[in-house]
């Protein structure tokens, strides 16, 4: 309740200010201050310099911050970093976690001025409206969109809405609502639909949805837009319904490859650029999408064969195919600039040599296309394609695949990457960016990628000490040297596709190689006991009840714990092959325990709660029908997903951990118990059979979870801590 009233305090104050409040920037920069810092809103002064460098200064003193810059973004930038640098404050990306409000505005002994180095600021990735942002509301979307403005973000996807323009154009081809509804697949899988992945998995979908999107765009284009952030919206690539080859024989639409091992049914469709029928179609689509959105960018998300075969593997025709496809955009729109992934140079790297990946690029003028390095703290492609040949690039770290819960990230070697792009990156790159696919992760190795646009304040072994500061929102001893150990010892490692925790994948034996194992090595990359050792600092004191204080209190246990499981299960299958009963018993005992107590802990934070996922999917249906089936989809994306993609998501969740993953675990426990005790072998196809079912029951059951933490998450977590430490 105190939390609504300061918000509603801070707008009466910010409706006094109006009348002097002239310029939209300045406007803009205040209402944000109002939502996140609601007491102290009045205490702060804004002030635009127009120029073409995004800079700013600022100064506090007798408990007022001035701040002046160039433009909104960059006042939100130069708020945040005071925040951060004097008030030791996270603003997290989650609305759930309330900002600390400063009792009064300390002073910064002078004036601090800051540079921006480079021009882009980019953020999100497709899979992200899978992963993370499909269920979400204006709400949760508003504090995005400032959580981006305060790291200096000035561009990010917006593919939120896209269907209703899709629906609009192909209405004009002779579809049905249904045919088109039965086109597009469920919520979840839309972000794969838009990469020319799969049709109409887990369609049709429903009207409401469609309609419900556009209102929500329309908000999202409309702050981001204020706030200096261009919205990506999308553009046409040859990817067309399948009804439309009947609707024009004489055009050359073909199948394209499958995708994951969805099978024929699923498969899209691609329409050659060669037919006049393109164009036609690339104008109709940003003429919709204008009409619905306006005109906030010129910048288009376009991606050719993403993860899938182009027709014909060869030099001339992708650079055909490309010709083709930037003239229509142009033709569309004179002012257009293709932004263009990377990532299928690196997953498709058979396919895309050099030389074709040049033949590829040639076509588009210098400074017409915008190249996302999408994966650079594992391939760096601007490296080994001669800065994609004079093409304009941002370096971007991926960080998460799928939303996994897990502790990964190569902080150091990210730094030197950055220190080497800047020195090295010529005059073509042009930013740095976040593409992560998924959120439910600490946003810190985000925030650095970011706050390194700027001129740099520090080396990162210091800047992590901030961060340490900030989340216990006090300068603590025991805290900095947690922070300090997880930087030195355990952040050493990138994270890699399908590299989830065990706990939270389909169990094994190793001569039946299922989901995940084959990733998991029989050691984590670093010695738990180091995270041990963080999980006791971190919880030495209770420092505060800092939403980013409570989480990494959780999440360092969590991760113990899950580490501990995943070492356990290595022992388990040596005690097997060795028929040694006792000790066998013994670790499924301890297994069996911690995956109670990581679920005890994880049901503390909102961050891991299925309940909240479930929740918020069933809040966008009208009918107890429409809100099954949004709850099947969400529970769908996150376990069985489709395809050769099981349990990719790979999340520690309460709700699926204890529902699918524990008695799929426990199952498998009794099947190699038995067959110890009995010298038989392990039964593996009663096994798949009962894990099946556990996945498909789950999947299509409405259990309701927790949608709310239970507990207090430092007493739990020094409660488990001294427990494990003591075995």
């Amino acid at each position: 309740m105190r939390k609504y009233i300061l918000v509603i305090l801070a707008a009466f104050v910010l409706i006094s200010c109006k009348q002097q409040v002239a310029d939209p920037q300045v406007e803009a920069a205040q209402s944000l201050t109002a939502r996140i810092l609601p007491t102290q809103v009045q205490n702060i002064d804004f002030t635009c310099e127009p120029g073409e460098e995004d800079v700013y200064r600022f100064e506090a003193k007798d408990g007022r911050l001035s701040i002046t810059a160039n433009n909104a973004n960059s006042m939100a930038m130069a708020l945040n970093d005071y925040l951060k640098d004097y008030c030791k404050t996270t603003v997290t990306w989650y609305v759930e976690d309330e900002v600390p409000q400063p009792a009064v505005l300390p002073a910064t002994n002078g004036v601090v001025t800051r540079k921006a180095l480079c021009e882009h600021r980019f953020f999100l990735n497709y899979c992200t409206f899978g992963y993370t942002l499909n269920w979400w509301k204006w709400n949760q979307w508003e504090r995005l969109i400032d959580w981006m403005a305060l790291n200096g973000v000035t561009m990010a996807l917006a593919n939120t809405g896209q269907e209703a323009v899709w629906q609009r154009v192909w209405r004009k081809h002779g579809m049905t609502d249904e045919q088109i509804r039965a086109y597009f697949t469920g919520p979840s899988y839309l972000a794969w639909h838009r990469m020319v992945n799969i049709d109409k998995w887990n369609g049709p979908l429903p009207q409401d949805w469609i309609d419900g999107q556009v209102e929500l765009q329309k908000k999202i284009i409309a702050r981001e837009t204020s706030l200096g952030i261009s919205p990506i919206l999308s553009a046409f690539s040859g990817h067309v319904p399948e009804q439309l080859q009947a609707q024009y024989p004489e055009a050359d639409i073909r199948k394209l490859s499958d995708w994951a091992n969805y099978g024929d049914k699923y498969n899209c469709w691609y329409l050659n650029p060669v037919e006049p029928l393109f164009q036609q179609i690339a104008d109709e689509f940003l003429a919709e999408q204008k009409a619905l959105f306006g005109q906030a960018t010129h910048i288009y998300g376009l991606d050719l064969f993403n993860e899938i075969d182009p027709p014909c593997i060869t030099p001339e025709y992708l650079n055909k195919v490309s010709q083709l496809t930037w003239e229509s955009l142009q033709k569309s729109d004179p002012d257009a600039i293709w932004l263009q992934m990377a990532w299928t140079f690196y997953h498709d790297s058979d396919i895309w040599s050099n030389e074709i990946i040049q033949a590829y690029l040639d076509p588009v003028p210098k400074g017409r296309m915008l190249l996302l390095d999408y994966y650079c703290e594992m391939a760096e492609i601007y490296r080994t394609t001669d800065r994609f040949y004079g093409h304009d690039y941002i370096w971007s770290y991926l960080g998460n695949f799928g939303g996994n819960t897990c502790i990964t990230g190569n902080t150091k070697d990210v730094a030197a990457r950055l220190d080497r792009v800047y020195a090295e990156g010529g005059e073509n790159f042009k930013g740095v960016g976040g593409t992560l696919e998924g959120f439910g992760v600490s946003p810190f190795m985000y925030e650095y990628i970011l706050d390194r646009a700027w001129e740099k304040k520090k080396e990162v072994s210091d800047w992590i000490l901030d961060v340490a500061d900030r989340h216990a929102g006090v300068a603590d001893e025991n805290f900095r040297a947690g922070w300090k150990q997880l930087y030195e010892k355990v952040y050493i490692t990138d994270h890699v596709s399908l590299d989830g925790s065990l706990m939270t994948s389909l169990p094994t034996m190793e001569s039946n190689p299922r989901r995940f194992l084959y990733s998991i090595k029989p050691q984590i990359p670093y010695n738990n006991a180091d995270l041990m050792k963080v999980w006791d600092l971190f919880t030495q004191n209770r420092l505060s009840e800092t939403p980013s204080f409570r989480f990494d209190c959780v999440n360092v246990g969590r991760q113990y714990m899950e580490n501990r499981f995943h070492l356990d299960f290595f022992q388990l299958m040596d005690a097997y092959r060795k028929k040694d009963l006792a000790r066998a018993e013994a670790l499924v005992a301890e297994m069996t325990e911690l995956m109670d107590d990581v679920n005890r802990l994880i049901s503390t934070h909102h961050y891991y709660l299925c309940g909240k996922w479930n929740k918020e999917a069933r809040s966008w249906g009208r009918t107890k029908a429409e809100q099954d089936y949004y709850e099947f989809d969400a529970r769908s994306i996150i376990s069985i997903w489709g395809g050769k993609l099981s349990h990719y998501a790979n999340r520690c969740w309460n709700g699926i951990l204890d529902d699918v993953y524990k008695p799929t675990w426990v199952n498998f426990f009794d099947l190699i118990l038995y067959s110890i005790k009995t010298d038989t072998a392990f039964n593996y196809a009663r096994f798949m059979t009962l894990a099946s079912y556990f996945e498909w029951n789950w999947v299509t059951a409405h259990q309701q979870y927790i949608s709310e933490p239970v507990g207090d998450s430092y007493d739990i977590s020094r409660e488990l801590y001294q427990k494990w430490s003591a075995r």
